[in-house]
């Protein structure tokens, strides 16, 4: 408190017309600094300003496609062309050059006027064949249409549909969906969409990926209805309920071997009796000396359910 109270004292003791300068000084030394705080602020947002007018004016050179190159194919020379497009709207991956796509394999499909980029090339050595098609765990699998049951041919690689199976005659006739939201993978033998084609193209055949549990139903729903696809839009992935087409067939009953006996129904506190047969006793003999037999007779066996009596007979040997 002592220097704070010696500070407060020499205050005191100056004039107030050199108290004022003092106070005005300081305000104009404050007011400076935040000036040219405030110019140095305004300078960096000119230059920003410059930079991005500046941005929106530069151009590089990005290949393109001049025309429809299909999946696997390989890419012609003639098929590609530079031109230059803001640097801002380049893609990160986009070629450069021709020569850097030019002989290379297409990886996906190319349309015309698109962008090529690094990532529409399979690599180097590698040509994708039928098997890229199939994701790990899954499995191909064909089966017969026709105009009918594949949308008029609309069913391309790539499309996204369901399988009914159609069982029953006449009015006992129902649908039921056997797999939902099933890739194609090949239609007849071609397992690459044609680049912009608009016209159906009627198949005998299509392919599908499926999982291991999923391609032993499809293969009993083979055998046992007519299956009809139909077409979903490529973004909907809304699941159906299915059914396994096993389950919509009873079962038949267990035929009964002809040897088998039937055993009447259980009742309460059955009781079972057996007669004890004739025993011929050791050393006995008939009038003529020879060992006795016994006599040949039936075994019986009483059967009771309740008051309920059955007799069961059996031949004895």
């Amino acid at each position: 408190m002592q220097p704070l109270r010696n500070l407060l004292m020499a205050l005191s003791r100056i004039p107030p017309l050199f108290m004022l300068l003092i106070i005005v000084g300081l305000a104009l030394t404050v007011s400076m600094m935040v000036t040219n705080q405030m110019k140095m602020i305004d300078a960096k947002a000119e230059l920003e300003k410059e930079r991005i007018a500046h941005d929106e004016n530069l151009t590089a050179g990005v290949v393109f496609a001049t025309k429809d190159v299909s999946e696997g194919e390989v890419i012609p020379s003639d098929a590609l062309e530079s031109r230059n497009i803001p640097v801002r709207k380049m893609p990160a991956d986009a070629l450069s050059s021709c020569s850097l796509a030019a002989g290379r394999t297409a990886k996906y499909g190319l349309s015309a006027g698109t962008i090529v980029s690094q990532h529409d090339l399979a690599p180097i050595g590698v040509s994708p064949g039928f098997e890229s098609k199939l994701p790990e765990g899954m499995r191909a699998l064909t089966f017969g249409v026709d105009n009918n049951t594949s949308v008029a041919g609309f069913v391309v690689p790539d499309s996204r549909v369901d399988i009914l199976a159609l069982v029953g005659t006449a009015g006992d006739t129902k649908a039921y969906p056997v797999l939902s939201d099933v890739r194609i993978i090949a239609s007849g033998q071609s397992y690459q969409r044609p680049p912009g084609q608009t016209a159906a193209v009627p198949t005998s055949c299509v392919t599908v990926a499926v999982t291991p549990e999923d391609a032993r139903k499809l293969l009993r729903a083979m055998s046992a209805s007519k299956l009809y696809l139909t077409l979903r839009n490529e973004h909907d992935h809304t699941p159906v309920a299915t059914t396994d087409i096993s389950n919509l067939f009873a079962k038949a009953p267990v035929a009964l071997s002809s040897n088998t006996i039937p055993l009447p129904p259980p009742g309460p506190n059955p009781e079972f009796v057996l007669p004890t047969p004739p025993i011929v006793g050791e050393g006995a003999t008939d009038s003529q000396g020879q060992f006795a037999k016994g006599p040949s007779s039936n075994y019986e066996i009483e059967v009771w359910s309740g008051s309920k009596k059955d007799v069961l007979s059996f031949a004895s040997h």
